[in-house]
């Protein structure tokens, strides 16, 4: 049997001045959109954001009032490919199977009804990974029309319903984050890769300024105790700025940003499908990120599978974090030489590694000096030594 076709707002409403009722349900579905769309842009107080899952009840309730609920086959239905949240475990996915066959489908899944007859999900992917996961056919749902939505608000809600409601992992969070700063500032699209670079250098030289003291009280302050911060911090660039302002408009911390969520983005390929696929926790990803070719001595293939082997074992005995680090620095003592001479040139190539990596353009001009003669200092020692060979 076809899907049933979704009703336009103004088909469905093209009577409503003949009813007060359905003039009533019109409005509610409206201002339920309105509060949502003030929620995507991240404007509302935190008390508000606490309401969203209950507004998105209201206008689930609303939208089945309105324009009925409909068995959507499972097969035409797609998850939202922009949405932040990308890691849904298996455990998670099982145990929201475990409670549909217990108690079923309680409330529809909200999804956009598309041109080509497919639905894209506005809300309820994990039921519909879940439904899936179980082999059922279809799931109850309600449409949102896409009249009503714009892809920019859809993704800024969904991010903001998700930074409030703890629901993404940290890894999804650094590359949603950098997403919303491209969406809201264009400029930055072929840049994505600077962002974190940028945040992590202007905090460092405010930090030298000593002006990061009162990050943590102007995190949760007001929009506007917020921009009188920024525009006296004295950025160099609108781009420092520009993601200052972002992360403070969801109230999150930019150092904390800086140091834990942005450098999962860095992780390997095969340390982000761990998370994605087991929802391993990001203190345990890092730790298990110190497994390199480099510091395991051999190759990056013997790396990858190396770190695969202690994830998998992390992941089945549920290791907290402390025996996670207690195994990765067993694991590198296994494969560590002992032969102080070949070690040695390990200490040589970090140097120069560390010396190329300096940012130049980001130290002040005295530091600078101070820079210069430290090289000098040491090259003069080295240059003893060669001598003295």
């Amino acid at each position: 049997m076809a899907a049933p076709k979704p009703v336009g707002m103004k088909q469905l409403f093209g009577e409503a001045g003949q009813s007060h009722q359905v003039h009533q349900l019109k409005n509610r579905v409206e201002e339920l959109e309105a509060e949502l769309t003030q929620l995507r842009s991240g404007t509302l107080s935190s008390q508000e954001k606490v309401a969203l899952e209950q507004q998105i009840e209201e206008l689930t309730s609303q939208l089945a009032a309105t324009g009925g609920t409909h068995e959507i086959s499972l097969s035409l239905i797609e998850p939202d490919p922009n949405q932040p949240r990308a890691t849904f475990p298996k455990i998670l996915i099982q145990e929201r199977a475990e409670s549909l066959t217990r108690h079923g489908q309680k409330t529809p899944i909200i999804v956009v009804p598309q041109a080509n007859g497919r639905y894209v999900l506005f809300e309820g992917e994990l039921r519909w990974r879940a439904a899936s996961l179980l082999g059922w056919k279809t799931l109850k749902a309600v449409f949102l029309l896409e009249e009503a939505v714009d892809e920019g608000d859809i993704f800024e809600g969904q991010l903001v319903t998700s930074i409030h409601s703890q629901k993404l992992h940290d890894l999804d969070l650094a590359a949603a984050l950098v997403r919303l700063i491209t969406h809201r500032y264009p400029y930055f699209e072929d840049q994505e890769k600077t962002i974190p670079k940028t945040l992590k250098s202007v905090i460092r030289r405010l930090e030298r300024g000593g002006q990061l003291s009162k990050l943590s009280e102007i995190r949760i302050a007001n929009h506007e105790e917020q921009e009188l911060w920024l525009e006296s911090v004295g950025f160099k660039q609108v781009e420092e700025r520009d993601i200052f302002a972002v992360l403070l408009g969801l109230q999150l911390h930019p150092v904390s940003i800086s140091n834990n969520i942005f450098p999962l983005l860095d992780l390997p390929e095969d340390l982000k499908q761990v998370i994605k696929s087991e929802g391993l926790e990001s203190s345990k990803a890092r730790e298990l990120n110190k497994l390199t070719a480099e510091l395991l001595e051999v190759s990056e293939s013997k790396a990858r599978s190396i770190r695969l082997e202690v994830s998998e074992k992390v992941v089945q005995e549920k290791l907290p974090l402390s025996q996670t680090k207690a195994l990765v620095k067993d694991t590198l003592k296994q494969y560590q030489t002992t032969n102080s001479k070949v070690k040695q040139p390990k200490v040589a190539e970090k140097a120069i590694k560390t010396i190329q990596s300096i940012e130049l353009q980001e130290i002040e001009q005295d530091q600078l000096e101070e820079l210069r003669q430290a090289l000098k200092n040491k090259l003069q020692e080295i240059e003893r030594m060669i001598g003295a060979v």
